[in-house]
């Protein structure tokens, strides 16, 4: 992919191309940590600003990192393990039938509209792409992806 400063990757609701030819299947392997929220709330995720809504979920991943998530989508790829911190963050586990995704590494700083708003990626960070919805968009840190994702054929 040419060096291209800030490039927007799906300008029409879509990935480009040359992004989703070069894409590969992976999935979340890492339990993650997350919170019910009871009122409206922004937080800072890497990415952008973002916002949760009453009955959100704050979640909190490998590199203490912070993103909100629905219970809906929370719960189609985790399932709750009991265990709570002193925070009252409870872990959630990856179900072991975890949806798989399609991701690209991209090679210069980039951006994409997703459903709750534009994010922006630094170069070697992760495109995110749900196979069950093409339009489902995000993106992934470089060292977050790493140290929280496999490939289809890498084993654990």
């Amino acid at each position: 992919m040419s060096e291209k400063k800030d490039e927007l990757l799906n300008p029409d609701g879509s990935l480009i191309p040359s992004v989703v030819a070069g894409m590969q299947e992976a999935r979340k392997t890492k339990p993650l940590w997350a919170k019910r929220v009871d009122t409206a709330q922004e937080i800072t995720s890497l990415e952008a600003v973002q916002q949760l809504k009453p009955g959100d979920y704050l979640c909190r991943g490998v590199h203490n990192e912070y993103w909100p998530q629905s219970q809906k989508k929370l719960l189609e790829t985790y399932h709750a393990s009991g265990v709570i911190d002193k925070d009252g963050f409870e872990r959630f586990d990856p179900k072991p039938d975890g949806k798989w995704v399609q991701v690209a590494a991209i090679d210069h700083p980039f951006r994409v509209v997703a459903a709750w708003g534009e994010l922006k990626g630094k170069a070697g960070d992760y495109v995110v792409r749900s196979l069950e919805d093409p339009s489902d968009i995000w993106i992934v840190d470089r060292a977050i992806f790493e140290a929280s994702y496999e490939f289809r054929n890498q084993s654990r």
